[in-house]
């Protein structure tokens, strides 16, 4: 909360610069051009650069030696989602998906296939809003709140971990992740596949950038759908076991109701 408040003071202190135009002169104008510029500089670094630690405590990297996360976001999908599921089954690869709320309400029966066949379920709020960072406090709770009930409802587990929009921060985000017991997942390496529209190009943004600890962000549902993620994503997980790669989950899976635990890469079960 501290630094929430902190975050608020520095942006009324931002825009309370504005008094410093009286009286008017060049070098007022000058001398409140930088000072807004940096205020307004440091607030955007602080609420969009993905790995920032002031606003959210997050974590952007697995244990162990030459693991790599695979992490999807933005699904179910009702088309390429089960796509994706047979070629993780097909290469014996384990994932994480951070799921919006909405989307598994349409379709859990997708959700509860990735949960049963070994993936991670992970809160990826409940309708993806992209004003996220500019939430009244009482909907940030409830985009929380309603995209984890969404999971429970889906697989009958509490999820664990949790992706903002974008990796968008909020000033009370560490305060309600807190509150629900949930640690906030970024990430190393962004792919872009909602931009690029060739699979050659995607794998060769993953494979030149990977090292050990990556924790790599995709998307399973994209609103032209997720075709060249899915036709580069085989060849890429043979490259990356070619050079010595382990595939694991971004943390463990637990069921609250069962009570299991599936072990990260560092306590020694791979795929």
């Amino acid at each position: 909360m501290t630094r929430g408040a902190l975050f608020f003071l520095l942006i009324f202190a931002t825009n309370a610069s504005l008094a410093l135009l009286y009286p008017f002169s060049l070098s007022r104008v000058l001398l409140l051009v930088l000072i807004y510029a940096l205020g307004t500089g440091v607030t955007l670094y602080l609420l969009f650069h993905p790995r920032s630690q002031w606003l959210v405590t997050n974590r952007s990297r697995v244990e162990g030696a030459d693991c790599v996360a695979l992490t999807f976001d933005d699904g179910p999908d009702p088309v390429d989602t089960p796509r994706l599921l047979d070629i993780l089954a097909e290469k014996g690869v384990k994932a994480t998906f951070f799921v919006i709320g909405k989307h598994a309400e349409q379709y859990p029966e997708i959700v509860r296939r990735a949960w049963e066949e070994g993936h991670l379920i992970a809160n990826h709020t409940w309708s993806h809003r992209l004003l996220f960072c500019f939430l009244t406090p009482e909907h940030l709770r409830a985009e929380i709140k309603r995209g984890a009930e969404s999971i429970r409802r889906s697989c009958g587990l509490q999820p664990r971990y949790f992706r903002s929009p974008v990796g968008l921060r909020h000033p009370l985000l560490d305060f309600y992740l807190k509150q629900a017991g949930l640690e906030y997942i970024s990430w190393r390496i962004r792919t872009y596949d909602t931009l690029i529209k060739n699979s050659r190009v995607l794998a060769s943004r993953i494979l030149n950038k990977v090292v050990s600890g990556d924790i790599i962000l995709l998307h399973d549902h994209l609103p032209s759908g997720a075709e060249v993620m899915l036709e580069a994503l085989p060849g890429v997980i043979d490259e990356l076991r070619a050079r010595g790669f382990k595939f694991v989950l971004v943390g463990s899976r637990e069921d609250v109701g069962r009570k299991t635990l599936e072990p990260s890469c560092s306590n020694g079960t791979y795929s």
